[in-house]
């Protein structure tokens, strides 16, 4: 009897230990404490669209939102919605909705010059104040990019120069890069 109990205590000591050991493996998430874990870096990124009609300004909109530098090459981005939805009529009583505004997708990763490539996709969508003719629907304006400029801390770049072929309008896409404080 004796030796049964001192067989069972050594089991329980036993399991113990090993239930311990793999808490430990758990809470480390199975890597060593000095394993290099990548840097994130948050960054500011502001994107303006600049409407002209020969030298005067039309418009500009300023948005400014942040992401973040990922040196594993992981693709973190940031997303920004921004406008209304309108409607089209499409057959008596009946509707159908169309978005109008900005859409901005943005992701950054750091070079190893220091700079930061952007990956941006950036839609811009407007009600032309020229009605169709004979038509009772709005003319929908739509502008859309996908660009990857390199920037530094504090750089800014227009990077983007379009003219609308229906009124002559020039379009600037300006974007500048800060990191966050």
């Amino acid at each position: 009897m004796k030796k049964n109990a001192v067989m069972f205590l050594a089991f329980l000591v036993i399991l113990a230990v090993a239930a311990a050991a793999q808490d430990n493996s758990k809470s480390t998430g199975g890597q060593k404490p000095d394993d290099h874990t990548p840097a994130v870096t948050p960054l500011r990124v502001q994107v303006v669209f600049t409407e002209y009609d020969g030298e005067k300004k039309v418009s500009n909109l300023p948005y400014l939102f942040s992401v973040n530098a990922d040196e594993r090459r992981a693709r973190p981005s940031s997303q920004l919605r921004s406008g209304a939805r309108i409607p089209i009529t499409t057959g008596k009583d009946q509707f159908t909705y169309i978005d109008i505004g900005t859409n901005i997708d943005c992701s950054a990763a750091l070079q190893e010059d220091g700079r930061y490539k952007l990956q941006m996709a950036l839609e811009r969508s407007s009600i032309s104040p020229e009605a169709a003719s004979g038509n009772t629907n709005p003319v929908v304006r739509t502008f859309r990019i996908d660009m990857n400029p390199v920037l530094k801390d504090g750089q800014s770049v227009e990077s983007i120069v379009s003219t609308d072929p229906l009124n002559g309008h020039v379009y600037h896409v300006t974007v500048t890069l800060n990191l966050a404080k």
